[in-house]
């Protein structure tokens, strides 16, 4: 399971308030308390800095080099922003957020071919959002395909299977589910993610929905997820869950998880 720290994503009020004051300090514990917590990639976006966020982002980007090992996760839908910023990243790995099959695809992903990038990919055309299960997994496979005949490895491909909240959709988490499988057995080198915390959005107790979603996710073969690392409802339901998939071999993992939460 890949994870893809969420905290450093200027949608979240406090982060923003962090970013708008350039707080490096606070930057910083957001940095190494998702790094610690076991995250592959960071994500930053900087898009609700409006006219800053350019300069938020290599800021940003600077500070994730200087104090983790991590690799980068750049989440903007300003083209000279992708491109500046892919620029800025040095000797680590390198994922875009995100492209459709619209107009923006040959923008993105002709960047990430050039940077060695990974992509993160949207099933969503000028129609908007698939409205169904089948209309989400064709809208994927003519994704794929789009991305294989631009040279693009299958390994480096993030289907996106787009959560929405149970909160007004109270099928989405199988219809999300259900998207990972179909993913998982016909591309089986295609990575799959989500914004995973949307499941739970409006709803009160969130970390209860989200932990048993994740668990289910992962026998359904989610190999990556936008969270927060660092939450210890997260981390168990992570710990729990590679269990129940299948994906720990002698629980060792596991146990060791308890030693350490119990120390």
């Amino acid at each position: 399971m890949i994870l893809i720290g969420e905290k450093l994503n200027s949608s979240i009020p406090k982060t923003l308030e962090t970013l708008n004051a350039k707080d490096e300090t606070a930057i910083v514990k957001l940095i190494k308390m998702q790094a610690e917590a076991g995250a592959a990639f960071l994500d930053i976006n900087t898009a609700i800095c409006g006219d800053e966020e350019l300069e938020k982002m290599l800021w940003v980007i600077d500070l994730v080099q200087k104090h983790c090992d991590c690799g980068i996760m750049i989440d903007s839908t300003a083209p000279d922003v992708l491109v500046k910023a892919a620029a800025a990243v040095s000797g680590r790995p390198l994922m875009m957020n995100s492209t459709t099959i619209t107009d923006r695809f040959d923008t993105v992903v002709p960047l990430a071919l050039r940077t060695g990038a990974s992509v993160v990919v949207l099933p969503i055309d000028d129609d908007g959002m698939p409205r169904t299960l089948e209309e989400k997994c064709a809208k994927i496979d003519l994704l794929v395909g789009k991305l294989r005949k631009a040279g693009m490895p299958d390994q480096r491909i993030f289907v996106d299977v787009l959560i929405e909240t149970l909160a007004t959709d109270g099928e989405s988490a199988k219809t999300a589910l259900a998207a990972i499988s179909y993913v998982a057995k016909t591309y089986p080198e295609v990575h799959t993610t989500c914004g995973l915390s949307n499941i739970s959005f409006g709803l009160p107790k969130r970390a209860l929905i989200n932990s048993a979603f994740v668990a289910a996710a992962l026998v359904a073969g989610l190999s990556s997820a936008i969270l927060d690392p660092s939450s210890p409802a997260m981390r168990a339901a992570l710990a729990a869950g590679q269990v129940v998939a299948g994906q720990d071999d002698y629980c060792m993992n596991y146990i060791s998880f308890i030693r350490e939460t119990e120390e």
